[in-house]
């Protein structure tokens, strides 16, 4: 079950000037009240007379995320304390786990609010404790909402161009799911569309301008390449047919861990430059086609500025070929060594193992079981994560038709009850560029 939490329109407002932190109560003194012309002025002890009733605190959120390298939540708090003068009270706010206290500023006649920072809280339900202080100089507590602090989740949406045409309505009902959901995207672009003349000028312009769009809206522009031999070719290589994962002559099924670490960078840069004369940015985000990559091709991608890959996945076969790869079917990101991908080590690169399925002619039905296999890699419904998790989604802007768009809205909806943005868990979606500054070092 969902839990609402309605908050007072002054936390919004007036939590900007919220005091700075303090980590102690502050102690009693005495002020002067205001006393007629010619009366001898009387003191008070500050301190409320009696506990306030009817005390209302309340958390702006029900679930935050332990900071990381993309962001930081501190919890925004209110109290409402009606007929009352709270003021000599010294309304604070606790956090019961860590004892951090901080003052509460006034927004009303009846409203305080405040901002308390998680330093050193860990994962699990928190309590804040409201407290005021009495005339005889103790605290009271006189509210204590409660809300779930976890580690952060993500989910990665990227989308492979494979460097032949895409057509206008698949490109369509991409961005209409992106829109629609509110899902940020990886664009992995392929410069192949530019060295071929299986790609005519006016379909690889409209690609262009779709790509630039979704830039345009805050989405990633990322690099992925197949090894189509007009496209080696052009990069000034001798292309290879073999090996091949799908019995091709074309070069597209050659994985690219058949050309060596100059080649790859020699590939890479090409690729860039590319990218760089059609006004695209450049892209730290890296894939290789059929999700084939060893550690001679990552170094090469890393020197040239990378800083993510998601060429990683589960180990086994694919068509004719073994996967490069021997990682676990939940593998999640690490910095691999400069030696051997499978491992980690020092290499300044994120890999992102796409775990978490390929849409590419999924429907409605068979989509479920990629649905229900992701969600056990995540922490169940209401329940906080214990450590950052991450799952990447593979997708082709070029073959996402009617069916397989319904089966990609189904796959995304079903993480409605993680959903972060919706205060009902710890789950993002995050580009690609993102997650390496999640994942920062």
């Amino acid at each position: 079950m969902r839990l609402i939490v309605l908050i007072p329109a002054v936390l919004i407002a007036a939590s900007a000037c919220a005091p700075a932190t303090s980590t102690a109560a502050p102690s009693a003194t005495t002020r002067a009240s205001a006393t007629p012309t010619g009366s001898a002025p009387t003191a008070r002890l500050d301190g409320l007379a009696a506990r306030p009733v009817g005390a209302k605190g309340v958390v702006a959120r029900r679930w935050y995320t332990l900071a990381d390298g993309l962001s930081r939540d501190d919890a925004r708090i209110s109290i409402t304390i009606p007929h009352v003068d709270a003021a000599p009270g010294q309304p604070r706010a606790r956090l019961r786990l860590t004892g951090r206290t901080v003052d509460l500023a006034p927004a009303g006649p009846s409203d305080w609010v405040g901002v308390l920072p998680l330093d050193g809280a860990t994962v699990g339900e928190q309590t804040v404790e409201f407290i005021v202080r009495l005339r005889d100089g103790t605290d009271t507590v006189i509210d204590a909402p409660t809300f779930v602090l976890s580690a952060p989740e993500y989910v990665v949406w990227t989308l492979d161009f494979e460097g032949d045409a895409a057509g206008d309505a698949e490109m369509a009902n991409t961005a209409a799911i992106a829109d629609a959901l509110r899902l940020p995207m990886t664009v992995m672009w392929n410069p192949r569309v530019w060295t071929t003349t299986q790609v005519s000028t006016a379909r690889a312009d409209a690609m262009l301008a779709w790509t630039r769009g979704r830039v345009a809206k805050g989405d990633e522009v990322a690099l992925h390449v197949h090894m189509w031999t007009d496209f080696v070719r052009a990069a000034g290589l001798v292309p290879r047919t073999a090996p091949n994962w799908a019995g091709r002559s074309d070069g597209y099924d050659v994985p690219l861990t058949a050309y060596s670490e100059a080649e790859t960078r020699t590939l890479v840069d090409y690729s860039l430059r590319l990218m760089a004369e059609h006004g695209l940015p450049k892209p730290s985000s890296f894939r290789g086609g059929g999700l084939f990559a060893n550690a001679a091709n990552l170094r090469a991608v890393a020197a040239l500025g990378f800083t993510a890959d998601c060429s990683a996945t589960p180990a086994g076969p694919f068509g004719r070929l073994q996967l490069p790869w021997t990682l676990a079917a939940d593998a999640q990101p690490y910095y691999p060594a400069r030696d051997d991908a499978n491992a980690a080590g020092d290499l300044p690169l994120l890999e992102a193992p796409t775990i978490a399925g390929n849409t590419y002619g999924q429907t409605t039905t068979s989509i479920g079981a990629i649905a229900q296999a992701d969600l056990r890699m995540i922490a169940p419904p209401g329940q906080p994560q214990a450590q950052k998790r991450a799952l990447t989604v593979v997708s082709h802007p070029g073959t996402i038709d009617a069916t397989e768009r319904a089966a990609i809205e189904a796959l995304f909806r079903a993480f409605d009850p993680y959903r972060y943005d919706r205060d009902a868990g710890p789950l993002r979606f995050v580009t690609l560029a993102q997650l390496a500054k999640a994942y920062a070092r």
